[in-house]
């Protein structure tokens, strides 16, 4: 009889722990697979990271003698190395010379990573510099003209903005601002890439201001970086208007 007690007993708590282990293992399976919609477009595409800027050089400001705004636009090819590959102006002014594609030839990246491995992708590099004036009002020069279709893969901007010249500001500078831009198309970090003293807060608050189509990898929206490059040329005022001297009054002659 007693056997059969403890023999019953024993059978019992093999089924009670057979039920808790199976509890167990059923409740880390379900928070391994937590239920709910699948990941969206933005999160598919975190498995893509953005080439970014390690390191390079601004051109220098145009000469005065160049009226007008002047605008570039580059699509810059990054290998798998780090390494600027190819560059194709996609909007530029009409200029004797070529301003970024110097300096932009030596850039250094972190390559992109597709899922982990490097491979090559494309960047924008987008410049403007201001006419050499005080104020946004337009000005003489001829305006840009497109040059070449860009690629899906880099954010392109629809709608930017014009730093204005620093009331405090003296001479000229170039400032290099990299943004962040989301897969809604907005901006949604800046950080000074090249300084520029006391332009840098002027060049950050209008490269907030710029919007884009977002970069597309693979079919998806991505997060991208860019590269936004103002340039402050020196407001020329002209000589100041000539002070004549008051008229000579003769006296009469003396009847």
């Amino acid at each position: 009889m007693t056997r059969g007690l403890v023999s019953a007993a024993c059978s019992r708590l093999i089924v009670v722990s057979c039920c808790v282990t199976l509890a167990t293992v059923a409740s880390i399976s379900g928070s391994a697979s937590p239920a709910g919609p699948g990941p969206s477009a933005a999160q598919a595409g975190a498995l893509f990271v953005p080439a970014r800027l390690l390191g390079g050089s601004v051109p220098l400001t145009p000469s005065p003698n160049v009226v007008g705004q002047i605008e570039e636009t580059l699509q810059v090819v990054v290998d798998e190395t780090g390494r600027v590959a190819q560059m194709t102006p996609l909007r530029a002014s009409p200029l004797p010379m070529d301003l970024l594609t110097p300096a932009v030839g030596g850039w250094r990246f972190q390559p992109a990573l597709d899922q982990g491995r490097m491979v090559p992708s494309r960047v924008l590099v987008a410049a403007i510099f201001r006419p050499a004036q005080l104020d946004n009002s337009p000005t003489l020069g001829t305006p840009p003209v497109n040059r070449a279709a860009p690629s899906d893969e880099i954010p392109f901007p629809i709608a930017t903005q014009t730093p204005p010249y620093p009331p405090q500001a003296i001479g000229d500078g170039v400032v290099l601002v990299e943004v962040l831009v989301g897969v809604d198309g907005r901006v949604q970090q800046l950080r000074l890439a090249t300084s520029g003293g006391g332009f840098d807060q002027a060049a950050l608050d209008a490269a907030r201001r710029w919007s884009f189509r977002p970069a597309r990898w693979n079919g998806r929206a991505v997060e991208a970086y860019a590269y936004l490059m103002f340039g402050f040329r020196q407001p020329v005022v002209g000589p100041p208007p000539a002070v004549r001297p008051p008229p000579v009054v003769v006296p009469p002659p003396a009847r």
